[in-house]
């Protein structure tokens, strides 16, 4: 299991590049995203791709170009689903380290596929 969440974890990031209609494909419907002491319920992808467009914006503004996994952490929670705690390196264009973050995702696997069923951000 561990292996497969990485995996999902290294496309995760990959996507990030490629826009909000890119990254919405990781998330169930509904899921639910917690960041800055706001939590929000997404009933359809639209809604994650509008949120992410938020965050890209405001990612973009700082200089954010891609991001790297520095830690990854899987906990089994059964045979469908898990709890995944990442730290990740937000990083411009010349590779430098802008800020770090820490996101735990709740998975589950729907139709042989993993997906995120809550984004919790560690909030410092």
């Amino acid at each position: 299991m561990r292996e497969d969440v990485a995996k999902l974890i290294e496309a995760y990031g990959d996507a990030c590049g490629r826009g909000p209609s890119a990254i919405a494909e990781f998330y169930a419907e509904p899921c639910v995203t917690a960041r800055a002491g706001v939590a929000r319920v997404h009933a359809t992808r639209k809604d994650v791709e509008a949120l992410f467009a938020e965050v890209e914006e405001t990612y973009r503004a700082r200089g954010f170009t891609h991001g790297d996994v520095l830690s990854l952490h899987v906990e089994p929670l059964g045979s469908n689903s898990a709890l995944a705690t990442v730290q990740w390196a937000y990083r411009g264009a010349c590779e430098e380290l802008l800020w770090k973050s820490t996101f735990s995702y709740n998975l589950y696997r729907l139709d042989g596929r993993w997906k995120i069923l809550i984004q919790t951000m560690h909030d410092a």
